[in-house]
């Protein structure tokens, strides 16, 4: 099979699989062939022809694979053949709905592009037929047209993203419904902190600037705070399992976070926890790549006691799950981590008090019932044992609310 049947077979594919077709143009922009199995395909070779040619044919275009918007949210895949550095062929996947948008809104916005009434009519009763593509698909749909025409593998962070110049009366309408730029950048900050990465902040503010968030009750502040704080929380927990964290404990600590963003009553609770919550999950992820030389079981146990650090631990416990004696645990615990399991707890409870202590207003006697503490009193001098200060000067220096 050559590469031009290669080709034309995955345009069938994907048009039996997800009804979206496969466009093949030449230089000047005249259909080659389509996969498109019906008469009616001048009304897409319009929209294309519109939108997404005018845009390529500006100054300064780099011919690589790359995400194309026509208007509102539908979204082509392009990538282009080259022939003796000059553009060759274009091959375009599309154009597909990248979330859903009111189909009247679609076709008024046809009524003010000025369109004819037959291909309005086209347009229409195709777009009436067009399916919602999850964003996972369309990206391997990219890089497997990527790799059909060039040989390599390409990265969803170096697909380029082309917005047609005509389409700037909808950057609003772009901003809050173009999912996919979104997506692409999240894939860009999560894979930075799974890998440990301490960039990834800043990668985290791109994709954070790209939304306005999750459209559900936006009227309730408090409520569209807690939804976006809820994306945020799957992501990372998502990621910080990638990175290496034990699925127990990161779905432990996403339930966590869950329970105190629904009790969270005011917008400084909720921004706090936006600031906690990477912090909290990143660590773990820099833990689990340092502690490559700690034996599976032990990594295991020391991320159990961190999910479940406001319960009492015990090592019977412990060493049941791990499958051993209390005796050979406890010694393999304190040979591989330096510590007693009683220490490591003690202190592993007195790093989360930190944390209370610094971003919230719960009092003392409430962080030592929380941590599982016998008294206040016992909680006090553990604390102040092991900090050099009590929790009330520690609060004092360091609260951040």
């Amino acid at each position: 099979m050559n590469k031009k049947e290669r080709i034309e077979a995955f345009g069938d594919l994907i048009l039996h699989t997800n009804k979206v077709p496969l466009w093949i143009y030449d230089s000047n922009y005249q259909l080659e062939y389509t996969s498109y199995p019906d008469d009616d395909y001048m009304g897409f070779d319009a929209l294309f022809q519109s939108q997404v040619a005018e845009a390529l044919s500006s100054e300064g275009t780099v011919y690589t694979t790359t995400y194309a918007y026509s208007f509102l949210n539908l979204l082509w895949i392009l990538d282009f053949e080259l022939k003796n550095g000059k553009l060759n062929k274009i091959y375009a996947i599309g154009p597909t709905f990248t979330n859903e948008n009111s189909f009247n809104e679609l076709k008024s916005r046809m009524d003010e592009r000025g369109l004819s009434v037959q291909i309005k009519a086209i347009v229409s009763r195709q777009l009436n037929r067009m399916s919602i593509i999850p964003h996972t698909v369309v990206s391997n749909y990219a890089q497997q047209l990527h790799y059909l025409l060039h040989g390599d593998l390409i990265p969803v962070s170096d697909i380029q993203i082309l917005k047609n110049h005509a389409t700037n009366s909808d950057s609003n309408d772009i901003k809050s419904s173009s999912h996919f730029g979104i997506w692409a950048s999240e894939q860009a900050f999560l894979k930075l902190f799974s890998e440990g990465n301490p960039s990834y902040k800043e990668a985290m503010n791109v994709s954070s600037s790209l939304s306005d968030g999750v459209k559900h009750n936006p009227k309730d502040s408090i409520r569209f705070a807690k939804n976006n704080l809820l994306v945020l929380l799957t992501l990372l927990s998502r990621a910080s399992i990638l990175g290496g964290v034990s699925p127990d404990l990161a779905y432990d600590l996403c339930d966590y976070y869950a329970d105190k963003s629904e009790a969270c009553t005011t917008m400084s609770e909720i921004n706090t926890l936006i600031q906690e919550i990477p912090d909290v999950y990143f660590s773990h992820v820099l833990k689990a790549k340092e502690n490559l030389g700690i034996s599976k079981f032990i990594q295991n146990s020391c991320e159990y006691i961190t999910g479940h650090i406001n319960e009492k631990i015990s090592i019977s416990e412990l060493a049941a799950k791990a499958g051993y004696s209390e005796y050979y645990f406890s010694r393999k615990f304190k040979n591989e981590m330096g510590c007693s399991v009683n220490e490591y707890v003690t202190k592993k409870k007195v790093e989360r008090a930190k944390v209370l202590l610094e971003s919230t207003n719960t009092s003392i006697l409430d962080i030592s019932l929380e941590l599982s503490f016998n008294s206040r009193s016992y909680f006090s001098d553990t604390f102040q044992r092991i900090v050099g200060m009590s929790p009330g000067e520690y609060r004092k220096r360091n609260s951040k609310v």
